[in-house]
């Protein structure tokens, strides 16, 4: 066996909280907790964002490799669309990324609502549709050839290919389709003993406020390449072709 290691890094904010806002305030309305809510929010919406496209652009020491990053083994793991400029979404390129999986059984197909527009439209012109069941809530969940689909507004629609191959998160219309297992030995999330904390500070000197943080050490790992797998390069400018 060759041992391997995915290092955590520390995600977090200070959250300060007004006393002159929390004392006068209705107390129908929690206003520490409206505060650490919303930091809490901007900390998962940092998570995302890094989940797909951390240690992507630029050399960061302060965020784990986002799965643009270790899903880039084309031999294994990567179909191109095509071009530099980027290609249209081809349904056989989108399934020759599902067969790359031989490790696990894939269970969703991540992807922009651009993406599943397109993808629907292409469906709608040769009289066929997504299967689409509902949920225990209520929710219609729609599937592509037995697999979930799942749209994420953290991935984009802006990235650009190089060679055509993902280079960067913006700088043209090209997108990416992630196909992916989730568990030990294919994409799994990370984290320290503890999950989010929030930790009082107490009063600040320089401010008539109370400072709260935020913080949570985690990381993402993908261990076996053939697990998952990514369709790159597909510009949402053009129609899906068969």
């Amino acid at each position: 066996m060759t041992q391997a290691t995915a290092s955590l890094v520390i995600l977090g904010k200070d959250a300060d909280i007004d006393n002159f806002i929390r004392k006068t305030r209705s107390n129908i309305l929690d206003v520490k907790g409206e505060v650490l809510g919303e930091s809490i929010k901007a900390v998962s919406e940092k998570f995302m964002d890094t989940f797909w496209y951390g240690g992507v652009t630029s050399v960061n020491a302060k965020e784990f490799d986002g799965l643009q990053t270790l899903i880039a083994n084309t031999t294994y793991n990567t179909v191109h669309a095509g071009s530099t400029a980027g290609t249209a979404l081809s349904v056989v390129k989108l399934q020759q990324a599902i067969d790359l999986i031989t490790f696990n059984t894939p269970t969703d197909l991540f992807m922009t609502k651009a993406m599943r527009r397109g993808i629907n439209v292409y469906l709608d012109s040769i009289g066929d549709k997504f299967t689409a069941v509902r949920n225990e809530y209520g929710k219609m969940i729609e599937y592509f050839r037995g697999l979930k689909i799942t749209t994420d507004d953290h991935l984009l629609d802006t990235e650009t290919a190089s060679t055509g191959a993902y280079s960067a998160s913006t700088g043209s219309d090209n997108s990416t389709i992630f196909i992916l297992s989730f568990g030990p030995k294919a994409v799994c999330g990370i984290q320290g003993p503890d999950q989010v904390e929030t930790i009082p500070l107490g009063d600040l000197e320089t401010k008539d406020a109370q400072r709260w943080r935020i913080r949570w050490y985690c990381g993402l790992k993908f261990e076996d390449l053939r697990s998952c797998s990514k369709l790159d390069g597909i510009t949402t400018a053009s129609t899906v072709t068969a």
